[in-house]
């Protein structure tokens, strides 16, 4: 993957060259900021709740134009989301002769950066809708300081959604976009912030019934973002 990006940024940096010298825009930056709703199955959503979870979110593409409707480029996106104690078995803590159940949760990294593509359907002048399609990975960082240690779970993502892109200027626009990143074969248990010693074992009717949910192969994170785009190269905008 690492091989692949850096020769997609040289195909970027020299697309870019190519287009300012010819005066046509080729290379789009989209920076946005966002919510994500993760799958109810990741345990980065709860379980109990009516209502999912939404973390703030941000994120980047760079796209380079293949043909006037075709741009293709790499993607990243990140947020700070915490696991829910409803997929876990309780913390079990013995104290003066007394046993204790305590609900533990930590903060996590999530990053998602890989490969997409976009294809837009003019409607009008100004006005162009998208359909974006890609493929990556994903990486979630654990608490360095609640596990003591640089814990990382990776895995692959396919990216579908679409959205809307309005033109405001000759090279600059506004894009609304909704993506859901699909993890293939999430396993939440590698979140589990509780040391296997402490979990409860004693008292395994008192533990959350969301650790019995199921994990399927593929689970869905939905993201909703307004970005900003632009074109570093003169001309109009793609």
């Amino acid at each position: 993957m690492s091989k692949l990006g850096i020769a997609l940024a040289a195909g970027l940096a020299l697309g870019t060259a190519t287009g300012a010298a010819q005066s046509t825009p080729k290379f789009r930056i989209t920076p946005s900021l966002g919510v994500m709703r993760f799958d109810r199955t990741s345990a980065l959503s709860s379980r109990t709740s009516p209502f999912p979870k939404m973390w703030a979110s941000a994120g980047l593409t760079a796209l380079y134009q293949f043909r006037p409707n075709l741009q293709a480029g790499f993607y990243l996106e990140t947020s700070r989301p915490a696991t829910s104690p409803d997929y876990y078995p309780y913390a079990l803590i013995q104290t003066a002769g007394k046993y204790q159940l305590f609900a533990i949760t930590q903060r996590v990294v999530v990053l998602s950066y890989g490969l997409n593509a976009e294809v837009g359907v003019p409607v009008v002048p100004k006005l162009a809708p998208h359909i974006r399609l890609g493929v990556g990975r994903h990486s979630v960082y654990e608490d360095v300081q609640q596990e003591n240690s640089v814990r990382t779970s990776n895995g692959l993502e396919f990216v579908v959604g679409g959205g809307l892109r309005y033109t405001m200027g000759n090279n600059v626009g506004v894009q609304l976009d909704a993506v859901d990143f699909l993890w293939k074969d999430w396993d939440r248990d590698v979140l589990n912030p509780t040391q296997l010693a402490y979990q409860n074992t004693v008292f395994p009717e008192d533990n959350p019934p969301g650790i019995t949910w199921p994990k399927p192969s593929l689970i869905h994170n939905l993201r909703l973002a307004l970005g900003f785009t632009f074109t570093p190269a003169s001309g109009g905008t793609r």
